[in-house]
This record gives C-alpha cells, structure tokens and sequence, in this order.
C-alpha cells in the first residue's frame, strides 16, 4: 500500500472518531517528509470525548508491519468499535491527544 494510501485510510478513521464524537468545525493537516508523515486533526466540542485517554493508549499500540497487508480487511466496516482503533495504532508510530476546551487536537505521525 503506497505512502498516500495508508495516509488517506488513516485520515478516514481519525475522521470517523471526530464524527462519532460530534466535534465540529474539523480541519486536517497532512504533511509528508522525508522521514514519513504526519496528520493533525483538530475540531471544536465543548466536553473532552469519554474514554480519550483509552484512545491514545489504543492509538500508542506498538507499529506492527505484518498487519499493514490485512487493513482493508480489518477495518473495512462502516461500524467502528474500540478495536477498530487498536488496529490503527498497528499502522501509526506516534500519536499524541490534546484538549484545551473548545479545542480538540490528535496528531498521529508513521515512519516510511
């Protein structure tokens, strides 16, 4: 799977995240560098999403490279659920949640 295909699948699940949360006035940031790219995704919501800890440890899930082949297949469902996120910490290398009300910010970075 190229670079801008992994980067769109996992814009896509940041974007489900904000939708099932009901944060708004979302804007996405994607810049790709020499040494991988990173996405920053942000939106307004008054109260911090429950369970946002939880997220980042499950987004924080050690990079597995094995499981890149079978994405399409694991996540390839329109009904997310906790390990759908688990499964996109498989494809990510870093991430990182901030809340400073209204303000809600995830910034994920993957290596080449």
């Amino acid at each position: 799977m190229q670079e801008r295909e992994k980067a769109k699948r996992i814009v896509d699940e940041l974007l489900t995240y904000f939708f099932s949360n009901d944060i708004t006035k979302i804007q996405i940031g994607l810049d790709f560098t020499s040494e991988g790219f990173r996405i920053k995704i942000k939106g307004k919501t008054e109260e911090e999403p429950e369970n946002v800890l939880h997220l980042l440890e499950l987004l924080n899930t050690p990079r597995d490279l094995s499981i890149e082949c079978y994405y399409d297949e694991l996540l390839g469902i329109t009904h997310h659920e906790e390990e759908d996120y688990h499964l996109l910490g498989l494809m990510i290398d870093e991430a990182e949640i901030s809340f400073d009300s209204p303000d809600f910010e995830i910034n994920v970075f993957r290596k080449k």
